[in-house]
């Protein structure tokens, strides 16, 4: 075991490598000059040479190359022209509220998900069967944009069962002390209930939505290999020895395909981290997403790029926990020739 999380650390770092040059250099491919776009359309030809020359723009690739790589490995992600502020400080002043955010979301989408593969493959060919695949098909062909506007017309202002999509809280609300940046879990820190509960009911729409869309694809991969599995020889074996209904579903059904699930759940989460932009610009939600959006709008290079690369390395950790993770539920993988 020690020796494949060695040789799968080696492969994530050499990945997170390849991902870094990866961006720079097709960073500097794209059209448009980053120094025009620092300084304006309306700047001199002098402040553009001057901020060529602040940023090492006018140095050989190899230069910049180098120097970009050094700002990496001490954490710099670049200055964002938007706000003026290093891109790792705004990053980690937005991440939270992507987190928590996307945490939320992912439970919903694994309860949601797998619930509904498993329930389809139990019945298959029933009215269960069905219903689930209509709420795939149906979920996965409708416009994430349009189903939140929806959302938010029919539940938000004709229902009333959720608040205004303003922000993680509501209107004339101040934040709890920073402590998690998480805001239900910094209010009870500050001993507010009250508060919390009003962040979890701004996060409770978002995080539904998201979850539910999530849920599709996990849903669909769940109940293929639920009835792989329950269609093997071994399970039907199992129900030759008249053996429990609930057992065959659990231990023959469910225990097999859980590393194929696992490996589903780990797109989702990283899907959740990185796809959620649409979701974060219609709810006003001040994450990463947003940030990012506003960065591509107003042509903040390094804001793309560093978004880019955080993004990149929490896809390389998750795909590490996943295969771990598949390691520990699948007992017939050899260690020696795994990864």
């Amino acid at each position: 075991m020690t020796r494949y999380l060695l040789r799968r650390l080696l492969s994530s770092a050499i990945t997170i490598a390849l991902m870094a040059v990866l961006v720079f250099f097709a960073s500097r491919v794209l059209p448009g000059d980053p120094a025009v776009i620092r300084a304006g359309n309306d700047a001199t030809p002098e402040l553009i040479a001057r901020i060529r020359a602040e940023h090492g723009l006018d140095r050989p690739l190899y230069e910049q190359f180098f120097h970009y790589l050094g700002g990496l490995l001490h954490g710099d992600l670049g200055t964002s022209v938007r706000t003026g502020n290093p891109v790792s400080a705004d990053l980690l002043t937005f991440l939270p509220a992507t987190l928590e955010l996307s945490l939320l979301a992912f439970v919903v989408a694994v309860l949601v998900g797998v619930t509904v593969g498993t329930v389809a493959a139990a019945k298959a060919g029933r009215w269960p069967d069905a219903a689930a695949r209509g709420f795939t098909a149906v979920g996965g062909s409708m416009p994430s944009f349009w189903l939140a506007l929806m959302a938010i017309f029919v539940l938000v202002y004709t229902l009333g069962l959720f608040p205004s999509p303003v922000g993680r809280l509501p209107l004339g609300t101040s934040a709890p002390p920073r402590h998690t940046g998480f805001l239900t879990i910094d209010a009870l820190l500050a001993g507010d209930g009250a508060l919390a509960a009003s962040a979890l009911a701004q996060l409770a729409l978002p995080a539904l939505l998201l979850g539910t869309l999530s849920s599709i694809a996990l849903a669909r991969i769940t109940r293929t290999a639920m009835i792989d599995a329950l269609s093997a020889s071994h399970t039907r074996a199992a129900r030759g020895l008249n053996l429990r209904r609930r057992h065959i579903l659990v231990q023959e059904g469910f225990r097999n395909a859980l590393p194929t699930i696992l490996t589903s759940m780990g797109f989702v989460a990283g899907h959740l981290i990185a796809g959620n932009i649409i979701v974060e610009q219609i709810f006003s939600w001040p994450g990463i997403g947003r940030y990012l959006s506003t960065a591509i709008s107003q042509s903040d290079l390094d804001v793309v790029q560093g978004f880019v690369i955080v993004v990149g390395i929490g896809y390389v950790l998750i795909n590490l926990v996943v295969d771990l993770l598949y390691v520990v539920s699948d007992p017939r993988i050899d260690l020696r020739r795994a990864g």
